[in-house]
């Protein structure tokens, strides 16, 4: 999965139930109640550097009756990432809630990190999937755990184990990686193989392959290939030499690349150009 593909896999609140059903296989493995269905997600915007420079593939917060959800998937390798989950859960606590309202109303918190690294942190963990609690330091009892827990799944950590080897509650959850982990045109090899029965991640399999059905999506990925290399390393070079980054002579490479709109759109809005010198861009990027 890219980002492209999260995307269009869950933009416009088509696929809440593929969040709601995750977060409830996770919660199903350390013996949490479910949580009511999801109803609104909304994706984060994420800029070229996000998606270049961090290896971030989708940055999600979704809202259910008295439950909000902070999901993020992180492809790349990122220093402090346990850091940056802790940070985003805390962000989504407020939410739904307002100063002065009974507490006993503030929804519950759950962070869902899905990393296609391993995280320092848990090297002694063996598990694919850790879910990190608040507790007494000296007793190690828990403090709410129920309301507020995060989840890291550590995708990498899926290749220790064969499905058969695990306890029956964590399959659905290892059903659900081998897709994440899997490109597109390798899905259905690797249902085959790996014997996915599960429902939520046949669903899941269904919906990214429908995210890229049309031909101009796939083309589109394909296209930019290029574009995003070059770009990549133009950022780079900045960044060595200490310069500004030229952000009109990235929007141009990316026009050139035919890059997806919405993405111009981010760089433009990053840059602070007008859509009259946007269209100046244009023009430049066709003679070029």
């Amino acid at each position: 999965m890219n980002d492209r593909v999260a995307m269009v896999t869950f933009s416009e609140n088509k696929n809440n139930h593929i969040i709601t059903g995750t977060v409830n296989t996770l919660r199903k493995i350390h013996g949490v109640m479910p949580i009511p269905p999801i109803e609104q997600t909304w994706l984060q915007e994420l800029s070229l550097p996000d998606v270049l420079g961090r290896g971030m593939i989708a940055d999600m917060i979704s809202e259910g009756w008295q439950i909000n959800v902070a999901t993020e998937i992180q492809k790349g390798s990122q220093a402090d990432f346990a850091v940056r989950g802790t940070l985003s859960s805390s962000n989504i606590m407020r939410r739904q809630f307002k100063s002065g309202e009974d507490f006993s109303e503030v929804p519950d918190t759950i962070g869902v990190y899905i990393l296609g690294f391993n995280l320092p942190e848990l090297d002694d963990e063996k598990m694919f999937v850790s879910r990190i609690v608040r507790a007494n330091y000296d007793s190690g009892k828990h403090f709410l755990a129920d309301k507020y827990s995060d989840y890291y799944i550590e995708l990498e950590k899926t290749n220790n184990w064969k499905k058969s080897e695990l306890p029956e509650e964590y399959h659905e959850l290892y059903d659900i990686c081998m897709i994440l982990k899997t490109k597109i045109k390798d899905q259905d090899e690797v249902i085959k193989m790996q014997a996915i029965q599960s429902p939520l991640a046949l669903d899941l399999a269904q919906e990214t392959r429908r995210a890229v059905a049309p031909d101009d999506v796939m083309n589109d990925i394909m296209r930019r290939e290029r574009g995003l290399s070059e770009i990549h390393m133009f950022l780079e070079r900045n960044k060595k030499s200490g310069e500004a980054v030229g952000m009109e002579k990235m929007i141009i490479t990316a026009l050139q690349s035919n890059f997806p709109s919405e993405a111009i759109e981010v760089m433009k809005k990053s840059a602070g150009i007008t859509d009259i010198r946007l269209a100046e861009l244009k023009n430049q990027a066709q003679m070029n």
